[in-house]
C-alpha cells in the first residue's frame, strides 16, 4: 500500500469497527483496572479490545512493518498512541519510547505478536514490566459469534450483536530481572486459566 491507500484504509477500517462495535454486547467479568498497567492480550483478540478501550489514551506496540501500520492507523483514530518496533531489552527504540510514555499512560501489548507462536508468552512483556515498573494485567476474551481467519494467530472478527466476555487478570509485578524467566511460566499459566474461565455461556 502507498501512503494514500494507507490513509484511506485507516479511516475506513476505523469506521467499520465503530459500526460493528456499537452492536457488540460486552460482558466484563471483572472491572477494568483503575491504575496504569500493561494490558497483555493475545494478538487474535486485538479488534474487540481496541473498541472497548477506545479513548483511554493507551499506548500500543505495533511492528514497524506495513502490517503494523494497518493496526496503528485505525488505532490512532480511536485515540491510541503507538510505539513502532518490537519490545524486548531496553536498547530497542520501541522499548525506550514505551518506557517514556508509561509515566503517564497504560500500555497495550500482544505478548505473542507480531508473528507468533500463537498464544505463547515471549520475554518482551516481562522486560517491559520490569523497566516501567507497571504491573502486567492479562486480558481474556471470548466471543460467541465470530469469523476466525486462517492467519497465524487465528484473528477474530466479532459478528454484529455478538456477546463478548472480557476478564482482567490480577496484576503481576516484575521487580527484578531474575524474576523474568520464573514469572514467564507463571504468566502463561495464568493466561491459560483465565481463558478457560472466560467462556461465553449461551
Amino acid at each position: 500500500m502507498n501512503k494514500y491507500s494507507l490513509f484511506l484504509f485507516k479511516y475506513l477500517a476505523a469506521f467499520i469497527v465503530k459500526i460493528l462495535g456499537i452492536s457488540w454486547r460486552y460482558n466484563l467479568q471483572t472491572p477494568k483496572p483503575k491504575e496504569k498497567v500493561i494490558y497483555a492480550f493475545w494478538h487474535r483478540n486485538m479488534l474487540p479490545l481496541m473498541y472497548l478501550h477506545r479513548g483511554e489514551n493507551i499506548v500500543i506496540l505495533a511492528s514497524s512493518s506495513k502490517d503494523g501500520e494497518l493496526i496503528a492507523g485505525p488505532a490512532k483514530v480511536f485515540g491510541y498512541n503507538s510505539a513502532r518496533g518490537s519490545s524486548g531489552r531496553k536498547g530497542s527504540s520501541a522499548t525506550r519510547k514505551l518506557i517514556k510514555l508509561a509515566k503517564d499512560n497504560s500500555i497495550g501489548i500482544t505478548p505473542d505478536g507480531p508473528k507468533g507462536p500463537s498464544e505463547k508468552i515471549k520475554d518482551g512483556v516481562l522486560f517491559l514490566s520490569y523497566f516501567t515498573k507497571l504491573p502486567i494485567v492479562s486480558i481474556a476474551v471470548d466471543i460467541n459469534k465470530e469469523k476466525v481467519f486462517k492467519s497465524w494467530d487465528r484473528f477474530r472478527l466479532p459478528y454484529p450483536f455478538c456477546k463478548i466476555n472480557v476478564t482482567y487478570g490480577d496484576p503481576i509485578y516484575i521487580n527484578t530481572k531474575d524474576e523474568i524467566e520464573e514469572k514467564k511460566e507463571f504468566l502463561q499459566n495464568k493466561f491459560d486459566e483465565l481463558t478457560k474461565e472466560n467462556i461465553v455461556k449461551e
